[in-house]
């Protein structure tokens, strides 16, 4: 934060439940535990979630977290997911995936889900269907292109690793698809988030992918630089 970066805050909503196919992945004993404290507080499970715990959050950072990214957003209350998140920063942009519609060929449909979202989540494809530079995922492109930055006022944002799993695996992108890819958002007025890998103490990007997202980077400051040498060519035309 003190550095100028934006912090957006990844939450899995169904919180230490694991309500989403994966609670064998939880400590052992965690579930029970916190369904015990919901229910001493008389509350929902989701509701534990959201004001327990999004709550804690949004009121100890505040304005330092600019935005949150709902992950498995069907399986907690939504409005009140939303309410404790916008606690502590009103200005804060949310997203919430919950699930998606899928085009013919498989791949996903970019649009808004949800009246409280600020932004799409954009989601591609699962990567274990198709990897990540499947030309299946260019229709999020493609949506932004021909409908422009907003879809039903929520920002049109696609969010895509660029290595074979969300933080881990070989990258998949060459250089000139992953820049032709942010460009082609961008200059389209949407937003783009790639996700890069971590090593195991999740404190280092691999050097392929620091090297593409300076690439990537170079890019957009060329082109944003082009743009602004055409405007002041119009200008003076005038």
């Amino acid at each position: 934060v003190e550095e100028g970066f934006k912090v957006i805050v990844y939450f899995a909503s169904e919180g230490p439940t694991k309500g989403n196919g994966h609670e064998e992945d939880a400590p052992p004993g965690s579930i029970k535990k916190w369904k015990d404290y919901c229910t001493s507080r008389n509350m929902t499970y989701e509701e534990g979630v959201a004001k327990l715990v999004v709550r804690e959050i949004s009121m100890r950072y505040k304005e330092k977290i600019s935005g949150w990214w709902f992950d498995h957003a069907m399986y907690g209350d939504i409005e009140l997911l939303a309410k404790e998140a916008l606690r502590g920063n009103a200005d804060a942009a949310l997203t919430f995936n919950i699930g998606h519609e899928h085009n013919p060929d498989g791949s996903r449909v970019l649009k808004r889900a949800r009246a409280e979202e600020h932004y799409t989540c954009g989601h591609p494809t699962p990567m274990v269907q198709r990897s990540p530079d499947w030309d299946g995922n260019e229709s999020m492109i493609r949506t932004i292109e021909n409908h422009g930055p907003y879809l039903d006022g929520s920002l049109a944002h696609m969010f895509i690793p660029m290595q074979e799993k969300w933080f881990a695996g070989k990258a998949c992108f060459k250089k000139k698809k992953i820049v032709d890819w942010t460009l082609r958002v961008v200059k389209a007025g949407g937003a783009i988030t790639w996700a890069t890998a971590l090593d195991e103490d999740f404190n280092s990007i691999p050097e392929i992918q620091l090297d593409q997202l300076e690439t990537i980077n170079r890019a957009v400051r060329r082109w944003k630089a082009e743009e602004k040498e055409d405007e002041a060519e119009e200008k003076e035309e005038l």
